[in-house]
């Protein structure tokens, strides 16, 4: 079984308010298929919930009584979002299903703690395709906060122990500077002997969960328990399904090591 989790810069354009890109979420949804692979998948919030939660200060918590309208319509916008992506795959022919994360996931002072899974689980022995999403959650400390397909990624990890993580994005992989400079190069494989250097290079706050540098962040605590990923650029037809089946493709590897 392999985690997958598609990218909100992939699905959506992040330029343009609640832009689903259609025809690249069909690709994507034809590659899975093809690759005939188990899977449970994650994505990101792009154009649909990222904006809202940014206009309404969610990530840090509810303090004013008109952030209660921002919660209603980011869990709105990713539920529009997760229909989407769902219906598109059901199309390509996959089994697929929703699961509302935060009706499963809650959390402490913005840290994911409890994350059920029994659903997930019984939705993968029926041969169904659970399809998750970075998601506005309840918080014991600061209300709610914003639960990030990569850290939801890091939790079904933890849970269900996959054979490898795969992370689709519209970039090749882990850049050594900001995907607009000029000059930026792949970084084809992470360890423990560079990533504080690869990670002191990334750029902060590109969103609402904080962009490459977070999901780099999260992959290296999953690699510290046993697990490698791989961030791949799904943009590009045919990567996508070579990542799954787990062959020779251009992206960036994440060693599984002792990251401390």
């Amino acid at each position: 079984m392999i985690v997958l989790k598609l990218g909100g810069s992939l699905l959506t354009d992040k330029r343009r308010k609640f832009s689903f890109r259609e025809e690249v979420a069909r690709r994507v949804a034809r590659e899975i298929v093809q690759s005939g692979v188990e899977l449970v998948v994650v994505h990101g919030g792009g154009s649909f919930g990222h904006p809202l939660a940014v206009e309404y200060g969610l990530a840090e918590g509810i303090s004013r009584d008109e952030q209660l309208r921002g919660v209603a319509l980011t869990r709105g916008a990713m539920t529009r979002l997760n229909l989407l992506v769902v219906e598109t795959m059901i199309e390509a022919g996959l089994n697929a299903v929703g699961v509302q994360t935060s009706a499963i996931a809650a959390c402490e002072d913005g840290e994911l703690r409890r994350l059920e899974l029994a659903p997930v689980r019984g939705f993968l022995e029926l041969g169904i395709t659970p399809v998750l999403y970075g998601d506005v959650v309840l918080d014991s400390v600061r209300g709610v906060c914003i639960l990030s397909g990569d850290t939801l990624v890091a939790g079904l990890a933890q849970g269900l122990k996959p054979e490898r993580i795969v992370l689709a994005a519209d970039v090749d992989g882990v850049l050594d500077r900001s995907p607009a400079e000029e000059g930026a190069r792949l970084i084809p494989r992470i360890t423990p002997a560079n990533y504080r250097e690869v990670l002191a290079a990334l750029p902060s706050g590109e969103d609402a969960t904080g962009g490459m540098r977070r999901k780099l962040s999260e992959l290296v605590s999953i690699a510290g328990k046993g697990y490698s990923s791989v961030i791949v650029n799904a943009m590009v037809e045919g990567r996508l399904k070579k990542a799954l089946l787990g062959e020779r493709v251009k992206c960036t590897v994440v060693e599984r090591g002792d990251y401390r």
